[in-house]
């Protein structure tokens, strides 16, 4: 009995020690999961172990739960798994967020259809590795119920803290300004701070204020890579500055400070000995410096490790004798700098080598000791006024009791004193002019209105001249940002309403900045562009205190880009026209055609005429040629409000922007033609005439200059399309798989030449329409790349043509909604339309589920053009499709030799 017992608590133990931790429920209502007690480890100290071992049962019960909601293993260079289980209960995406900004790699492993998908970043990847451009390392996740999530972490040496949290998308976002904001504050206190040194440098030329400058610079940049802000701002696609780099910066600032320390504290004149370990200690600085270039990472980490630890010790003790000495500095040097290397020392100790539990100290303790330090040296500078007041008052209360001598000598140093406090009161408003200047010199403007919309004092300068305005006195004046920003009364009362909106609180900022006005109109000289920022309440999410608005002067950037937009349009023309001569050749012949029968010849067709206009348009598209697909856009404009006159005066001005366009592009017309003739597809007749001496019989000549110069696979012309819809994918975000297969199918192309040209329309619109982007292909279990098949098959006299794709389909209740919409169809004829029926109506002119009529699509002409070429052809088009699945076209031709 007692044997079976005590096998019974063994088994009850085993079974809690190996089982799962409780899985993480998200909820609705709630935006922030710390999940590190929801955590489980596996150390792995081969690197051999894959996701397949992982998961298996072999391994399952090797994890170890978690005990601290921030695990830390110290300098690890072992490979660690982590698992951790979620239920989601909300439907909607999440984010995870790795919030420690310095392993080497982070594998993360979901599973999808099945298999394990995997996400791979961390600080040895550039910033494009990660799936959110974020500075934590964060992943998106879709959990379902439930779903068991891995991730794989490596480290050379730097720490091991493990700070996972789960977030919706918005609270991230929100977070993620709130500390940018907050950061840039300090971070531009400490470059403000600096360049304040360094002109006192260059005003006492003292070494000790450039050392200082130089410590402020190589720590700040420190600071911002272990934050992770270097790798988001700085140094985006450079992973060494994240890795050995902080060797290099640690030996930067670790030498600057013990240089500071020696001219500051005087140290040379006073203590030989401590000025030989601080000059040590500077070496030792160097060596980190030069091994960070050398060295791997792991030992790098250490060096520096050390090196901080030996500079600290060393200046600390600097410190204390010049205290001792009643170097009254000293106590300020030594209090000052005492915090920061504190806050140095705990972070080091806490995320490098595992001691302690980390938390908001131990992660910005060098950023909490940098701002003491401020304070303090600034305390410092009070103090000597202060002191030198009690000399004066010491010096009037003695004045009757000294000697004569006595009383000129304290008079003399008075004076020396009093020389002294005038070039420092000079030397101060020299800088404090200096850094006017500086900032006024800034391209950025800035200003803070409450919800009334009353804008604070302390506007600069910058920004009075960008918006033009008198910004001196404002908050008392009562002046309102939007009589600043707009003349227009109903542009201002827009904005109005928007500030109300805002400080309402009850939807995000992030949603309503999509609503602020983007740029100041009253510059007309200058493309000024406004961005606003929110300042919550504190200890709010929602509630707004007050706005920043910031006003930048885009207006050089503007015209580069415009500059590049159009160097790119004309590379892009090149590149294309050389690669399809024969298809340019056409599109100019075409073009001249189409407009001398719109001058010579009445078309009282309107829809013909609006059907050939709009495949020109999308022809000229496929060659990247966006001013004359402009100029053919206002014609159709033109076509559609039926003003004629309009048409006529838009037809003439392309024809002059067509013509103007061949004149600057000559050469390259003429390579496209010199092209057509090398690649055989321009006949010279002098072969033609070569060719019939080998013949006895005309029927048989002409029947091979039929099959070797007028007749041509007609599936070869479909190619062209290829690179058109794999470029319109990329500009949508979209992954394409193009293919054409079929027989080879001999037919005089130029009796087809229209249909072909018009064809445009279908594969432009199959992946404007069609094709989902891969996001939507993942959430629909589609694979993320989207298929297009194009095949050909003959069928004695006549040939078929099926244009297949996987996309989303055709919705015929969108399809009933615009045609009731446009006015195409009746509700009563509606209702007795089948639903295969009223897929078959994408074909009717004006007809389009787009909102906006865009480059691509939108007018309703498209399919139209391509049944009324089919049509011409005697030929027949069908169409079938379902929602989510995809839609196939079919195309039945005669054949025409």
């Amino acid at each position: 009995m007692k044997i079976a017992l005590i096998a019974i608590i063994k088994l009850i133990f085993l079974s809690i020690s190996f089982a799962e931790v409780n899985p993480i429920v998200l909820e609705e209502g709630k935006e922030l999961y710390e999940i590190g007690l929801n955590l489980e480890f596996l150390s792995d100290p081969t690197g051999k172990l894959n996701i397949e071992d992982v998961n298996s049962k072999e391994w399952a019960n090797r994890f170890v739960r978690s005990n601290k909601k921030i695990p830390n293993f110290g300098i690890d260079k072992k490979i660690l798994w982590i698992r951790f289980s979620v239920i989601n209960k909300t439907g909607k995406k999440w984010y995870l967020n790795w919030n420690t900004f310095y392993h080497d790699e982070i594998k993360f492993f979901k599973k999808f259809d099945k298999k394990w998908i995997k996400s791979v970043t961390g600080d040895n990847y550039p910033l494009s590795s990660r799936e959110i451009k974020a500075r934590s390392f964060t992943f998106k996740i879709y959990p379902e119920n439930k779903s068991k999530f891995f991730l794989r972490v490596e480290n050379s040496g730097g720490g091991a803290e493990i700070d996972l949290t789960i977030t919706t998308p918005e609270y991230k976002s929100i977070k993620e300004q709130e500390e940018n904001f907050l950061f840039a504050l300090f971070f531009g206190a400490i470059l403000i701070l600096t360049v304040y040194n360094f002109f006192i440098f260059l005003t006492t030329k003292s070494l000790a204020y450039l050392f200082y400058v130089g410590y402020s610079l190589s720590s700040t940049l420190f600071m911002m890579s272990y934050l992770g802000f270097s790798q988001i701002f700085l140094f985006i696609n450079f992973p060494w500055i994240h890795n050995n780099g902080w060797g290099l910066l640690s030996g930067c600032f670790t030498l600057f400070l013990s240089l500071f320390a020696i001219f500051f504290l005087k140290i040379k004149e006073s203590n030989p000995t401590i000025y030989k370990c601080l000059s040590f200690s500077s070496l030792t600085s160097l060596s980190v410096i030069i091994i960070s270039f050398f060295f791997p990472y792991s030992f790098v980490v250490k060096a520096f490790n050390l090196n901080i630890l030996l500079v600290s010790f060393v200046v600390l003790v600097a410190g204390a004798y010049k205290w001792k000495t009643n170097y009254r500095p000293a106590k300020y040097f030594l209090i000052a700098f005492l915090f920061v290397m504190i806050g140095a020392v705990y972070s080091i100790l806490v995320s490098t080598f595992g001691v302690g539990e980390p938390s908001f100290i131990s992660r910005n303790g060098v950023l909490i000791g940098t701002v003491i330090e401020m304070t303090l040296l600034s305390m410092g500078l009070a103090d000597k006024y202060h002191f030198i007041q009690q000399k004066n008052v010491m010096l009037q209360e003695n004045y009757s009791k000294n000697l004569e001598k006595q009383v000129a000598d304290q008079t003399y140093k008075l004076e020396l004193e009093k020389i002294s406090i005038e070039n420092m009161m000079e030397q101060i408003y020299d800088q404090k002019l200096a850094r006017d200047q500086l900032l006024g010199n800034l391209s950025q403007g800035y200003l803070t209105f409450n919800k009334e919309g009353v804008i604070f004092e302390g506007a600069t300068k910058i920004t009075e001249e960008l918006l033009q305005a008198n910004l001196f006195e404002s908050e008392i004046k009562k002046i309102k940002v939007w009589d600043i920003l707009f003349k227009n009364q109903n542009k201002r009362e827009v904005l109005k309403k928007w500030i109300d909106k805002i400080f309402e609180g009850k939807f995000s900022f992030r949603d309503l900045n999509q609503l602020a006005p983007k740029s100041f109109e009253g510059n007309k000289n200058k493309n000024i562009v406004l961005e606003f920022r929110p300042i919550y309440e504190e200890g709010s999410r929602r509630k707004i205190n007050k706005v920043i608005m910031i006003a930048s002067d885009k207006t050089h950037e503007v015209k580069l880009k415009k500059q590049l937009e159009r160097d790119k349009e004309s590379t892009e023309f090149i590149n294309k026209c050389l690669q399809n001569p024969l298809e340019f050749v056409d599109l100019i012949f075409d073009s001249t055609t189409l407009i001398h029968e719109f001058n010579h010849k009445k078309n009282d067709d309107k829809g013909e005429l609006f059907r050939n206009f709009h495949t020109l348009k999308a022809r000229f598209g496929q060659f990247s040629l966006r001013s004359l697909t402009t100029s053919i856009n206002n014609i159709e404009t033109a076509i559609s409000e039926e003003d004629f006159e309009e048409v006529k005066v838009s037809v003439r001005n392309f024809d002059l922007a067509l013509k103007d366009f061949v004149k600057k592009n000559r050469l390259i017309v003429e390579a496209a033609n010199k092209f057509l003739v090398d690649e055989g597809n321009a006949v010279q007749v002098s072969e033609i005439i070569e060719k019939a001496q080998n013949f006895e019989a005309i029927d048989q000549y002409i029947d091979f200059v039929k099959n070797e110069y007028l007749l041509s696979d007609i599936k070869i012309k479909f190619e062209r399309y290829i690179p058109l819809a794999n470029e319109i994918a990329e500009r949508q975000g979209k992954s394409l798989d193009f293919k054409i297969s079929g027989d080879k199918i001999l037919v005089d192309t130029h009796r087809y030449s229209n249909f072909i040209n018009s064809s445009i329309h279908l594969f432009r619109n199959m992946v404007d329409h069609g094709i989902e982007s891969e996001d939507e292909r993942v959430e629909k279990t589609k694979p993320q790349k989207g298929n297009i098949n194009v095949s050909f098959k003959t069928n004695g006299n006549t040939f078929e043509i099926v244009l297949k794709d996987d996309g989303q389909g055709v919705d015929p209740d969108k399809i009933r909604g615009k045609a009731l919409e446009k006015g195409l169809k009746s509700k009563e004829e509606l209702s007795k339309i089948k639903n295969e029926e009223i897929i078959d109506m994408i074909f009717l002119p004006g007809l389009s589920t787009k909102e906006e009529v865009t480059e691509v699509s939108g007018r309703g002409v498209g399919m139209d053009a391509v049944r009324d070429e089919v049509e011409k052809l005697n030929g027949e088009i069908s169409v079938k499709s379902k929602v989510d699945e995809g839609t196939t076209f079919t195309i039945k031709l005669p054949i025409i030799s």
